[in-house]
C-alpha cells in the first residue's frame, strides 16, 4: 500500500525512465538491426581435400522478444504509477471494453484512461519501429536456434577466378604456324554458401500488434467518455503488464 505523496515522488522518475528507455530501444530497432541477425558465410571448395571455410559470421546479440520483455518492465511501471496516482485523485471510472465485447480492464479512473491513452500512443510508435523479416528471403521458424528465431533460405553462389586459356583461331599448315588467341576466362572454383538467421518478427505479427493497439486505443477513448458518470473505490491492481502483454503478445 502506497500513500499518494509517495507515488507523486516517484511518478516523474518512472515516466522519465520509461521515455528514455523507449527512445533508446526505438533507436536500436532503427539503427542496429544487425543485433537481431545471425549470419554465416562459408566458402565450399570444389577441390577434394579442401575443407569448408567460414569467411564471415555475425552472431545474434539479442532478440526482439527479450527487448520487448525488458522494455515492458519500464513502461509497465510508469503506467502503473500514473494509474495509482489517478485512483487516489478521482472517483470516475469505466471499463475498457474491446470490440469483441470482452472487458480487458475494469474500473479505470478517467484520468488514468487519459494517461493510458497517451502511453499507448507512445507504445504504438515503438511497435511501428520494430523491424520485420524480409519476405523475399523465405524465413521460416528454426526451433533449433530457439523460440522466435527464423532461418532464411540458403543462398548459394558460384565463386570464380580469372584463368588464361588459349584458342586456336587458324590451324597450322605446312607453310604457316597456327594462329592462337589468348583468352581470360572466369572458371568456377567453388560455392559461397550464405546462411542467415534472424530474431525479427514477421510483417503479419507486427500488423496484428498494431491492430490490437488501435483497437485498445479506441476502447480507452470510449471508456474515458463514460468514466465521468461512474464512482470509484480505491483500486489496488496494476494494469501495465496486462496492457503490454496484450499489445506485444496478444490476448491468451
Amino acid at each position: 500500500m502506497s500513500k499518494l505523496h509517495e507515488l507523486l515522488a516517484i511518478e516523474n522518475d518512472t515516466r522519465a525512465q520509461a521515455e528514455a528507455t523507449r527512445k533508446d530501444l526505438e533507436n536500436t530497432f532503427d539503427k542496429k538491426g544487425h543485433h537481431f541477425t545471425k549470419k554465416v558465410v562459408t566458402f565450399k571448395s570444389n577441390s577434394d581435400g579442401v575443407p569448408d571455410k567460414v569467411e564471415s559470421q555475425l552472431n545474434l546479440q539479442t532478440t526482439v522478444a527479450s527487448e520487448l520483455k525488458w522494455i515492458s518492465e519500464k513502461i509497465g511501471k510508469a503506467i502503473d504509477t500514473g494509474h495509482q496516482v489517478d485512483v487516489a485523485n478521482t472517483t470516475a471510472k469505466a471499463d475498457v471494453t474491446l470490440d469483441s465485447g470482452d472487458v480487458l480492464l475494469k474500473d479505470l479512473p478517467a484520468t488514468s484512461l487519459l494517461r493510458l491513452e497517451h502511453r499507448l500512443t507512445e507504445v504504438r510508435s515503438l511497435v511501428h519501429s520494430i523491424p520485420t523479416l524480409d519476405p523475399a528471403k523465405g524465413f521460416e521458424p528454426d526451433p533449433k536456434e530457439g523460440e522466435g528465431i527464423y532461418r532464411a533460405r540458403n543462398d548459394e553462389r558460384q565463386r570464380t577466378e580469372k584463368q588464361f586459356s588459349f584458342q586456336v583461331m587458324v590451324p597450322a599448315t605446312d607453310k604457316h604456324p597456327a594462329q592462337v588467341k589468348e583468352l581470360m576466362l572466369d572458371k568456377p572454383i567453388g560455392t559461397i554458401l550464405t546462411q542467415e538467421w534472424s530474431s525479427l518478427i514477421t510483417v503479419s505479427d507486427k500488423g496484428r500488434m498494431l491492430d490490437r493497439i488501435e483497437e485498445l486505443l479506441r476502447a480507452v477513448k470510449k471508456a474515458r467518455a463514460r468514466a465521468n458518470d461512474m464512482k470509484i473505490d480505491d483500486a489496488k491492481d496494476k494494469i501495465g503488464a496486462k496492457v503490454l502483454d496484450y499489445v506485444f503478445k496478444g490476448s491468451k
